[in-house]
């Protein structure tokens, strides 16, 4: 579940409350408070036509924390953390930042589908209490099944929008299809580890033992390590490089 521009659409004043609901006091809290206060913007507009610059007005920042940064990421973090309370008992949430990920579990077809619109319909509820909306476009659903079950045929969808059906995604930097075998993992990664070896079979007579280890390292076993416990035991990481 992707979030619609989820750090510009931070509100400082729900935000604040929370951080020190979670123990944030004292001069951090003041420091906060100083730091979302009194931020102003404007949006340089520029017509290439007509050969003219033109600046708005300039407005308060009541929303937004920083993106691509460790304090952004952080305070944002603080923002959702509370989302699990609103579904813990109709599903398994997962926070890594903005996109969330909800895991829900049914043995019956009919259960299945009641838990998802029950969980989807407090989720949303939560989202607009915290001024907060789905991307609809980055927003996907994924069935796990057996080789030998077929596929359940779910909907689900919120405001005339139905959230997409898909058969495999890449979850944090692991590729997982509909039946986890890890063969789209292993065929995503492939390539990369081919290119790594042809370049240091190309640079081998140039290079120290030393460096080439450094460059191993470095290109080659970030790669093939990552994730390596959950994709390594499949069927499918038996092939030749």
């Amino acid at each position: 579940m992707d979030l619609e521009k989820a750090f510009d659409c931070t509100n400082h004043k729900i935000l604040l409350p929370k951080l020190e609901f979670y123990g944030v006091k004292g001069k951090a809290k003041l420091w906060l408070e100083s730091y979302f206060s009194n931020m102003y913007q404007s949006v340089p507009i520029t017509n290439n036509v007509l050969n003219w610059n033109y600046f708005s007005t300039w407005e308060e920042i009541k929303h937004g924390v920083p993106q691509r940064s460790i304090l952004g990421s952080l305070l944002f973090l603080f923002h959702i953390n509370d989302l699990p309370k609103a579904i813990n008992d109709k599903s398994i949430p997962l926070l890594p930042a903005d996109d969330t990920s909800i895991l829900i579990t049914s043995p019956y077809k009919n259960n299945f589908q009641l838990k998802i619109t029950t969980a989807f319909n407090f989720i949303n509820e939560w989202l607009n209490t915290n001024l907060l909306s789905i991307n609809f476009n980055k927003t996907h659903y994924l069935q796990f099944i057996t080789k030998n079950k077929p596929k359940s045929r779910i909907k689900i969808t919120y405001n005339n929008k139905q959230i997409s059906t898909i058969s495999s995604i890449k979850f944090l930097g692991n590729c997982i299809n509909d039946t986890i075998n890890w063969k789209y993992h292993i065929e995503y990664i492939l390539p990369k580890l081919i290119m790594v070896c042809y370049a240091m079979r190309i640079i081998k007579p140039y290079m120290s033992l030393e460096t080439l280890k450094i460059l191993n390292y470095s290109n080659f076993n970030s790669i093939i390590n990552y994730g390596l416990p959950f994709w390594g035991t499949s069927p499918n990481s038996k092939k030749n490089i």
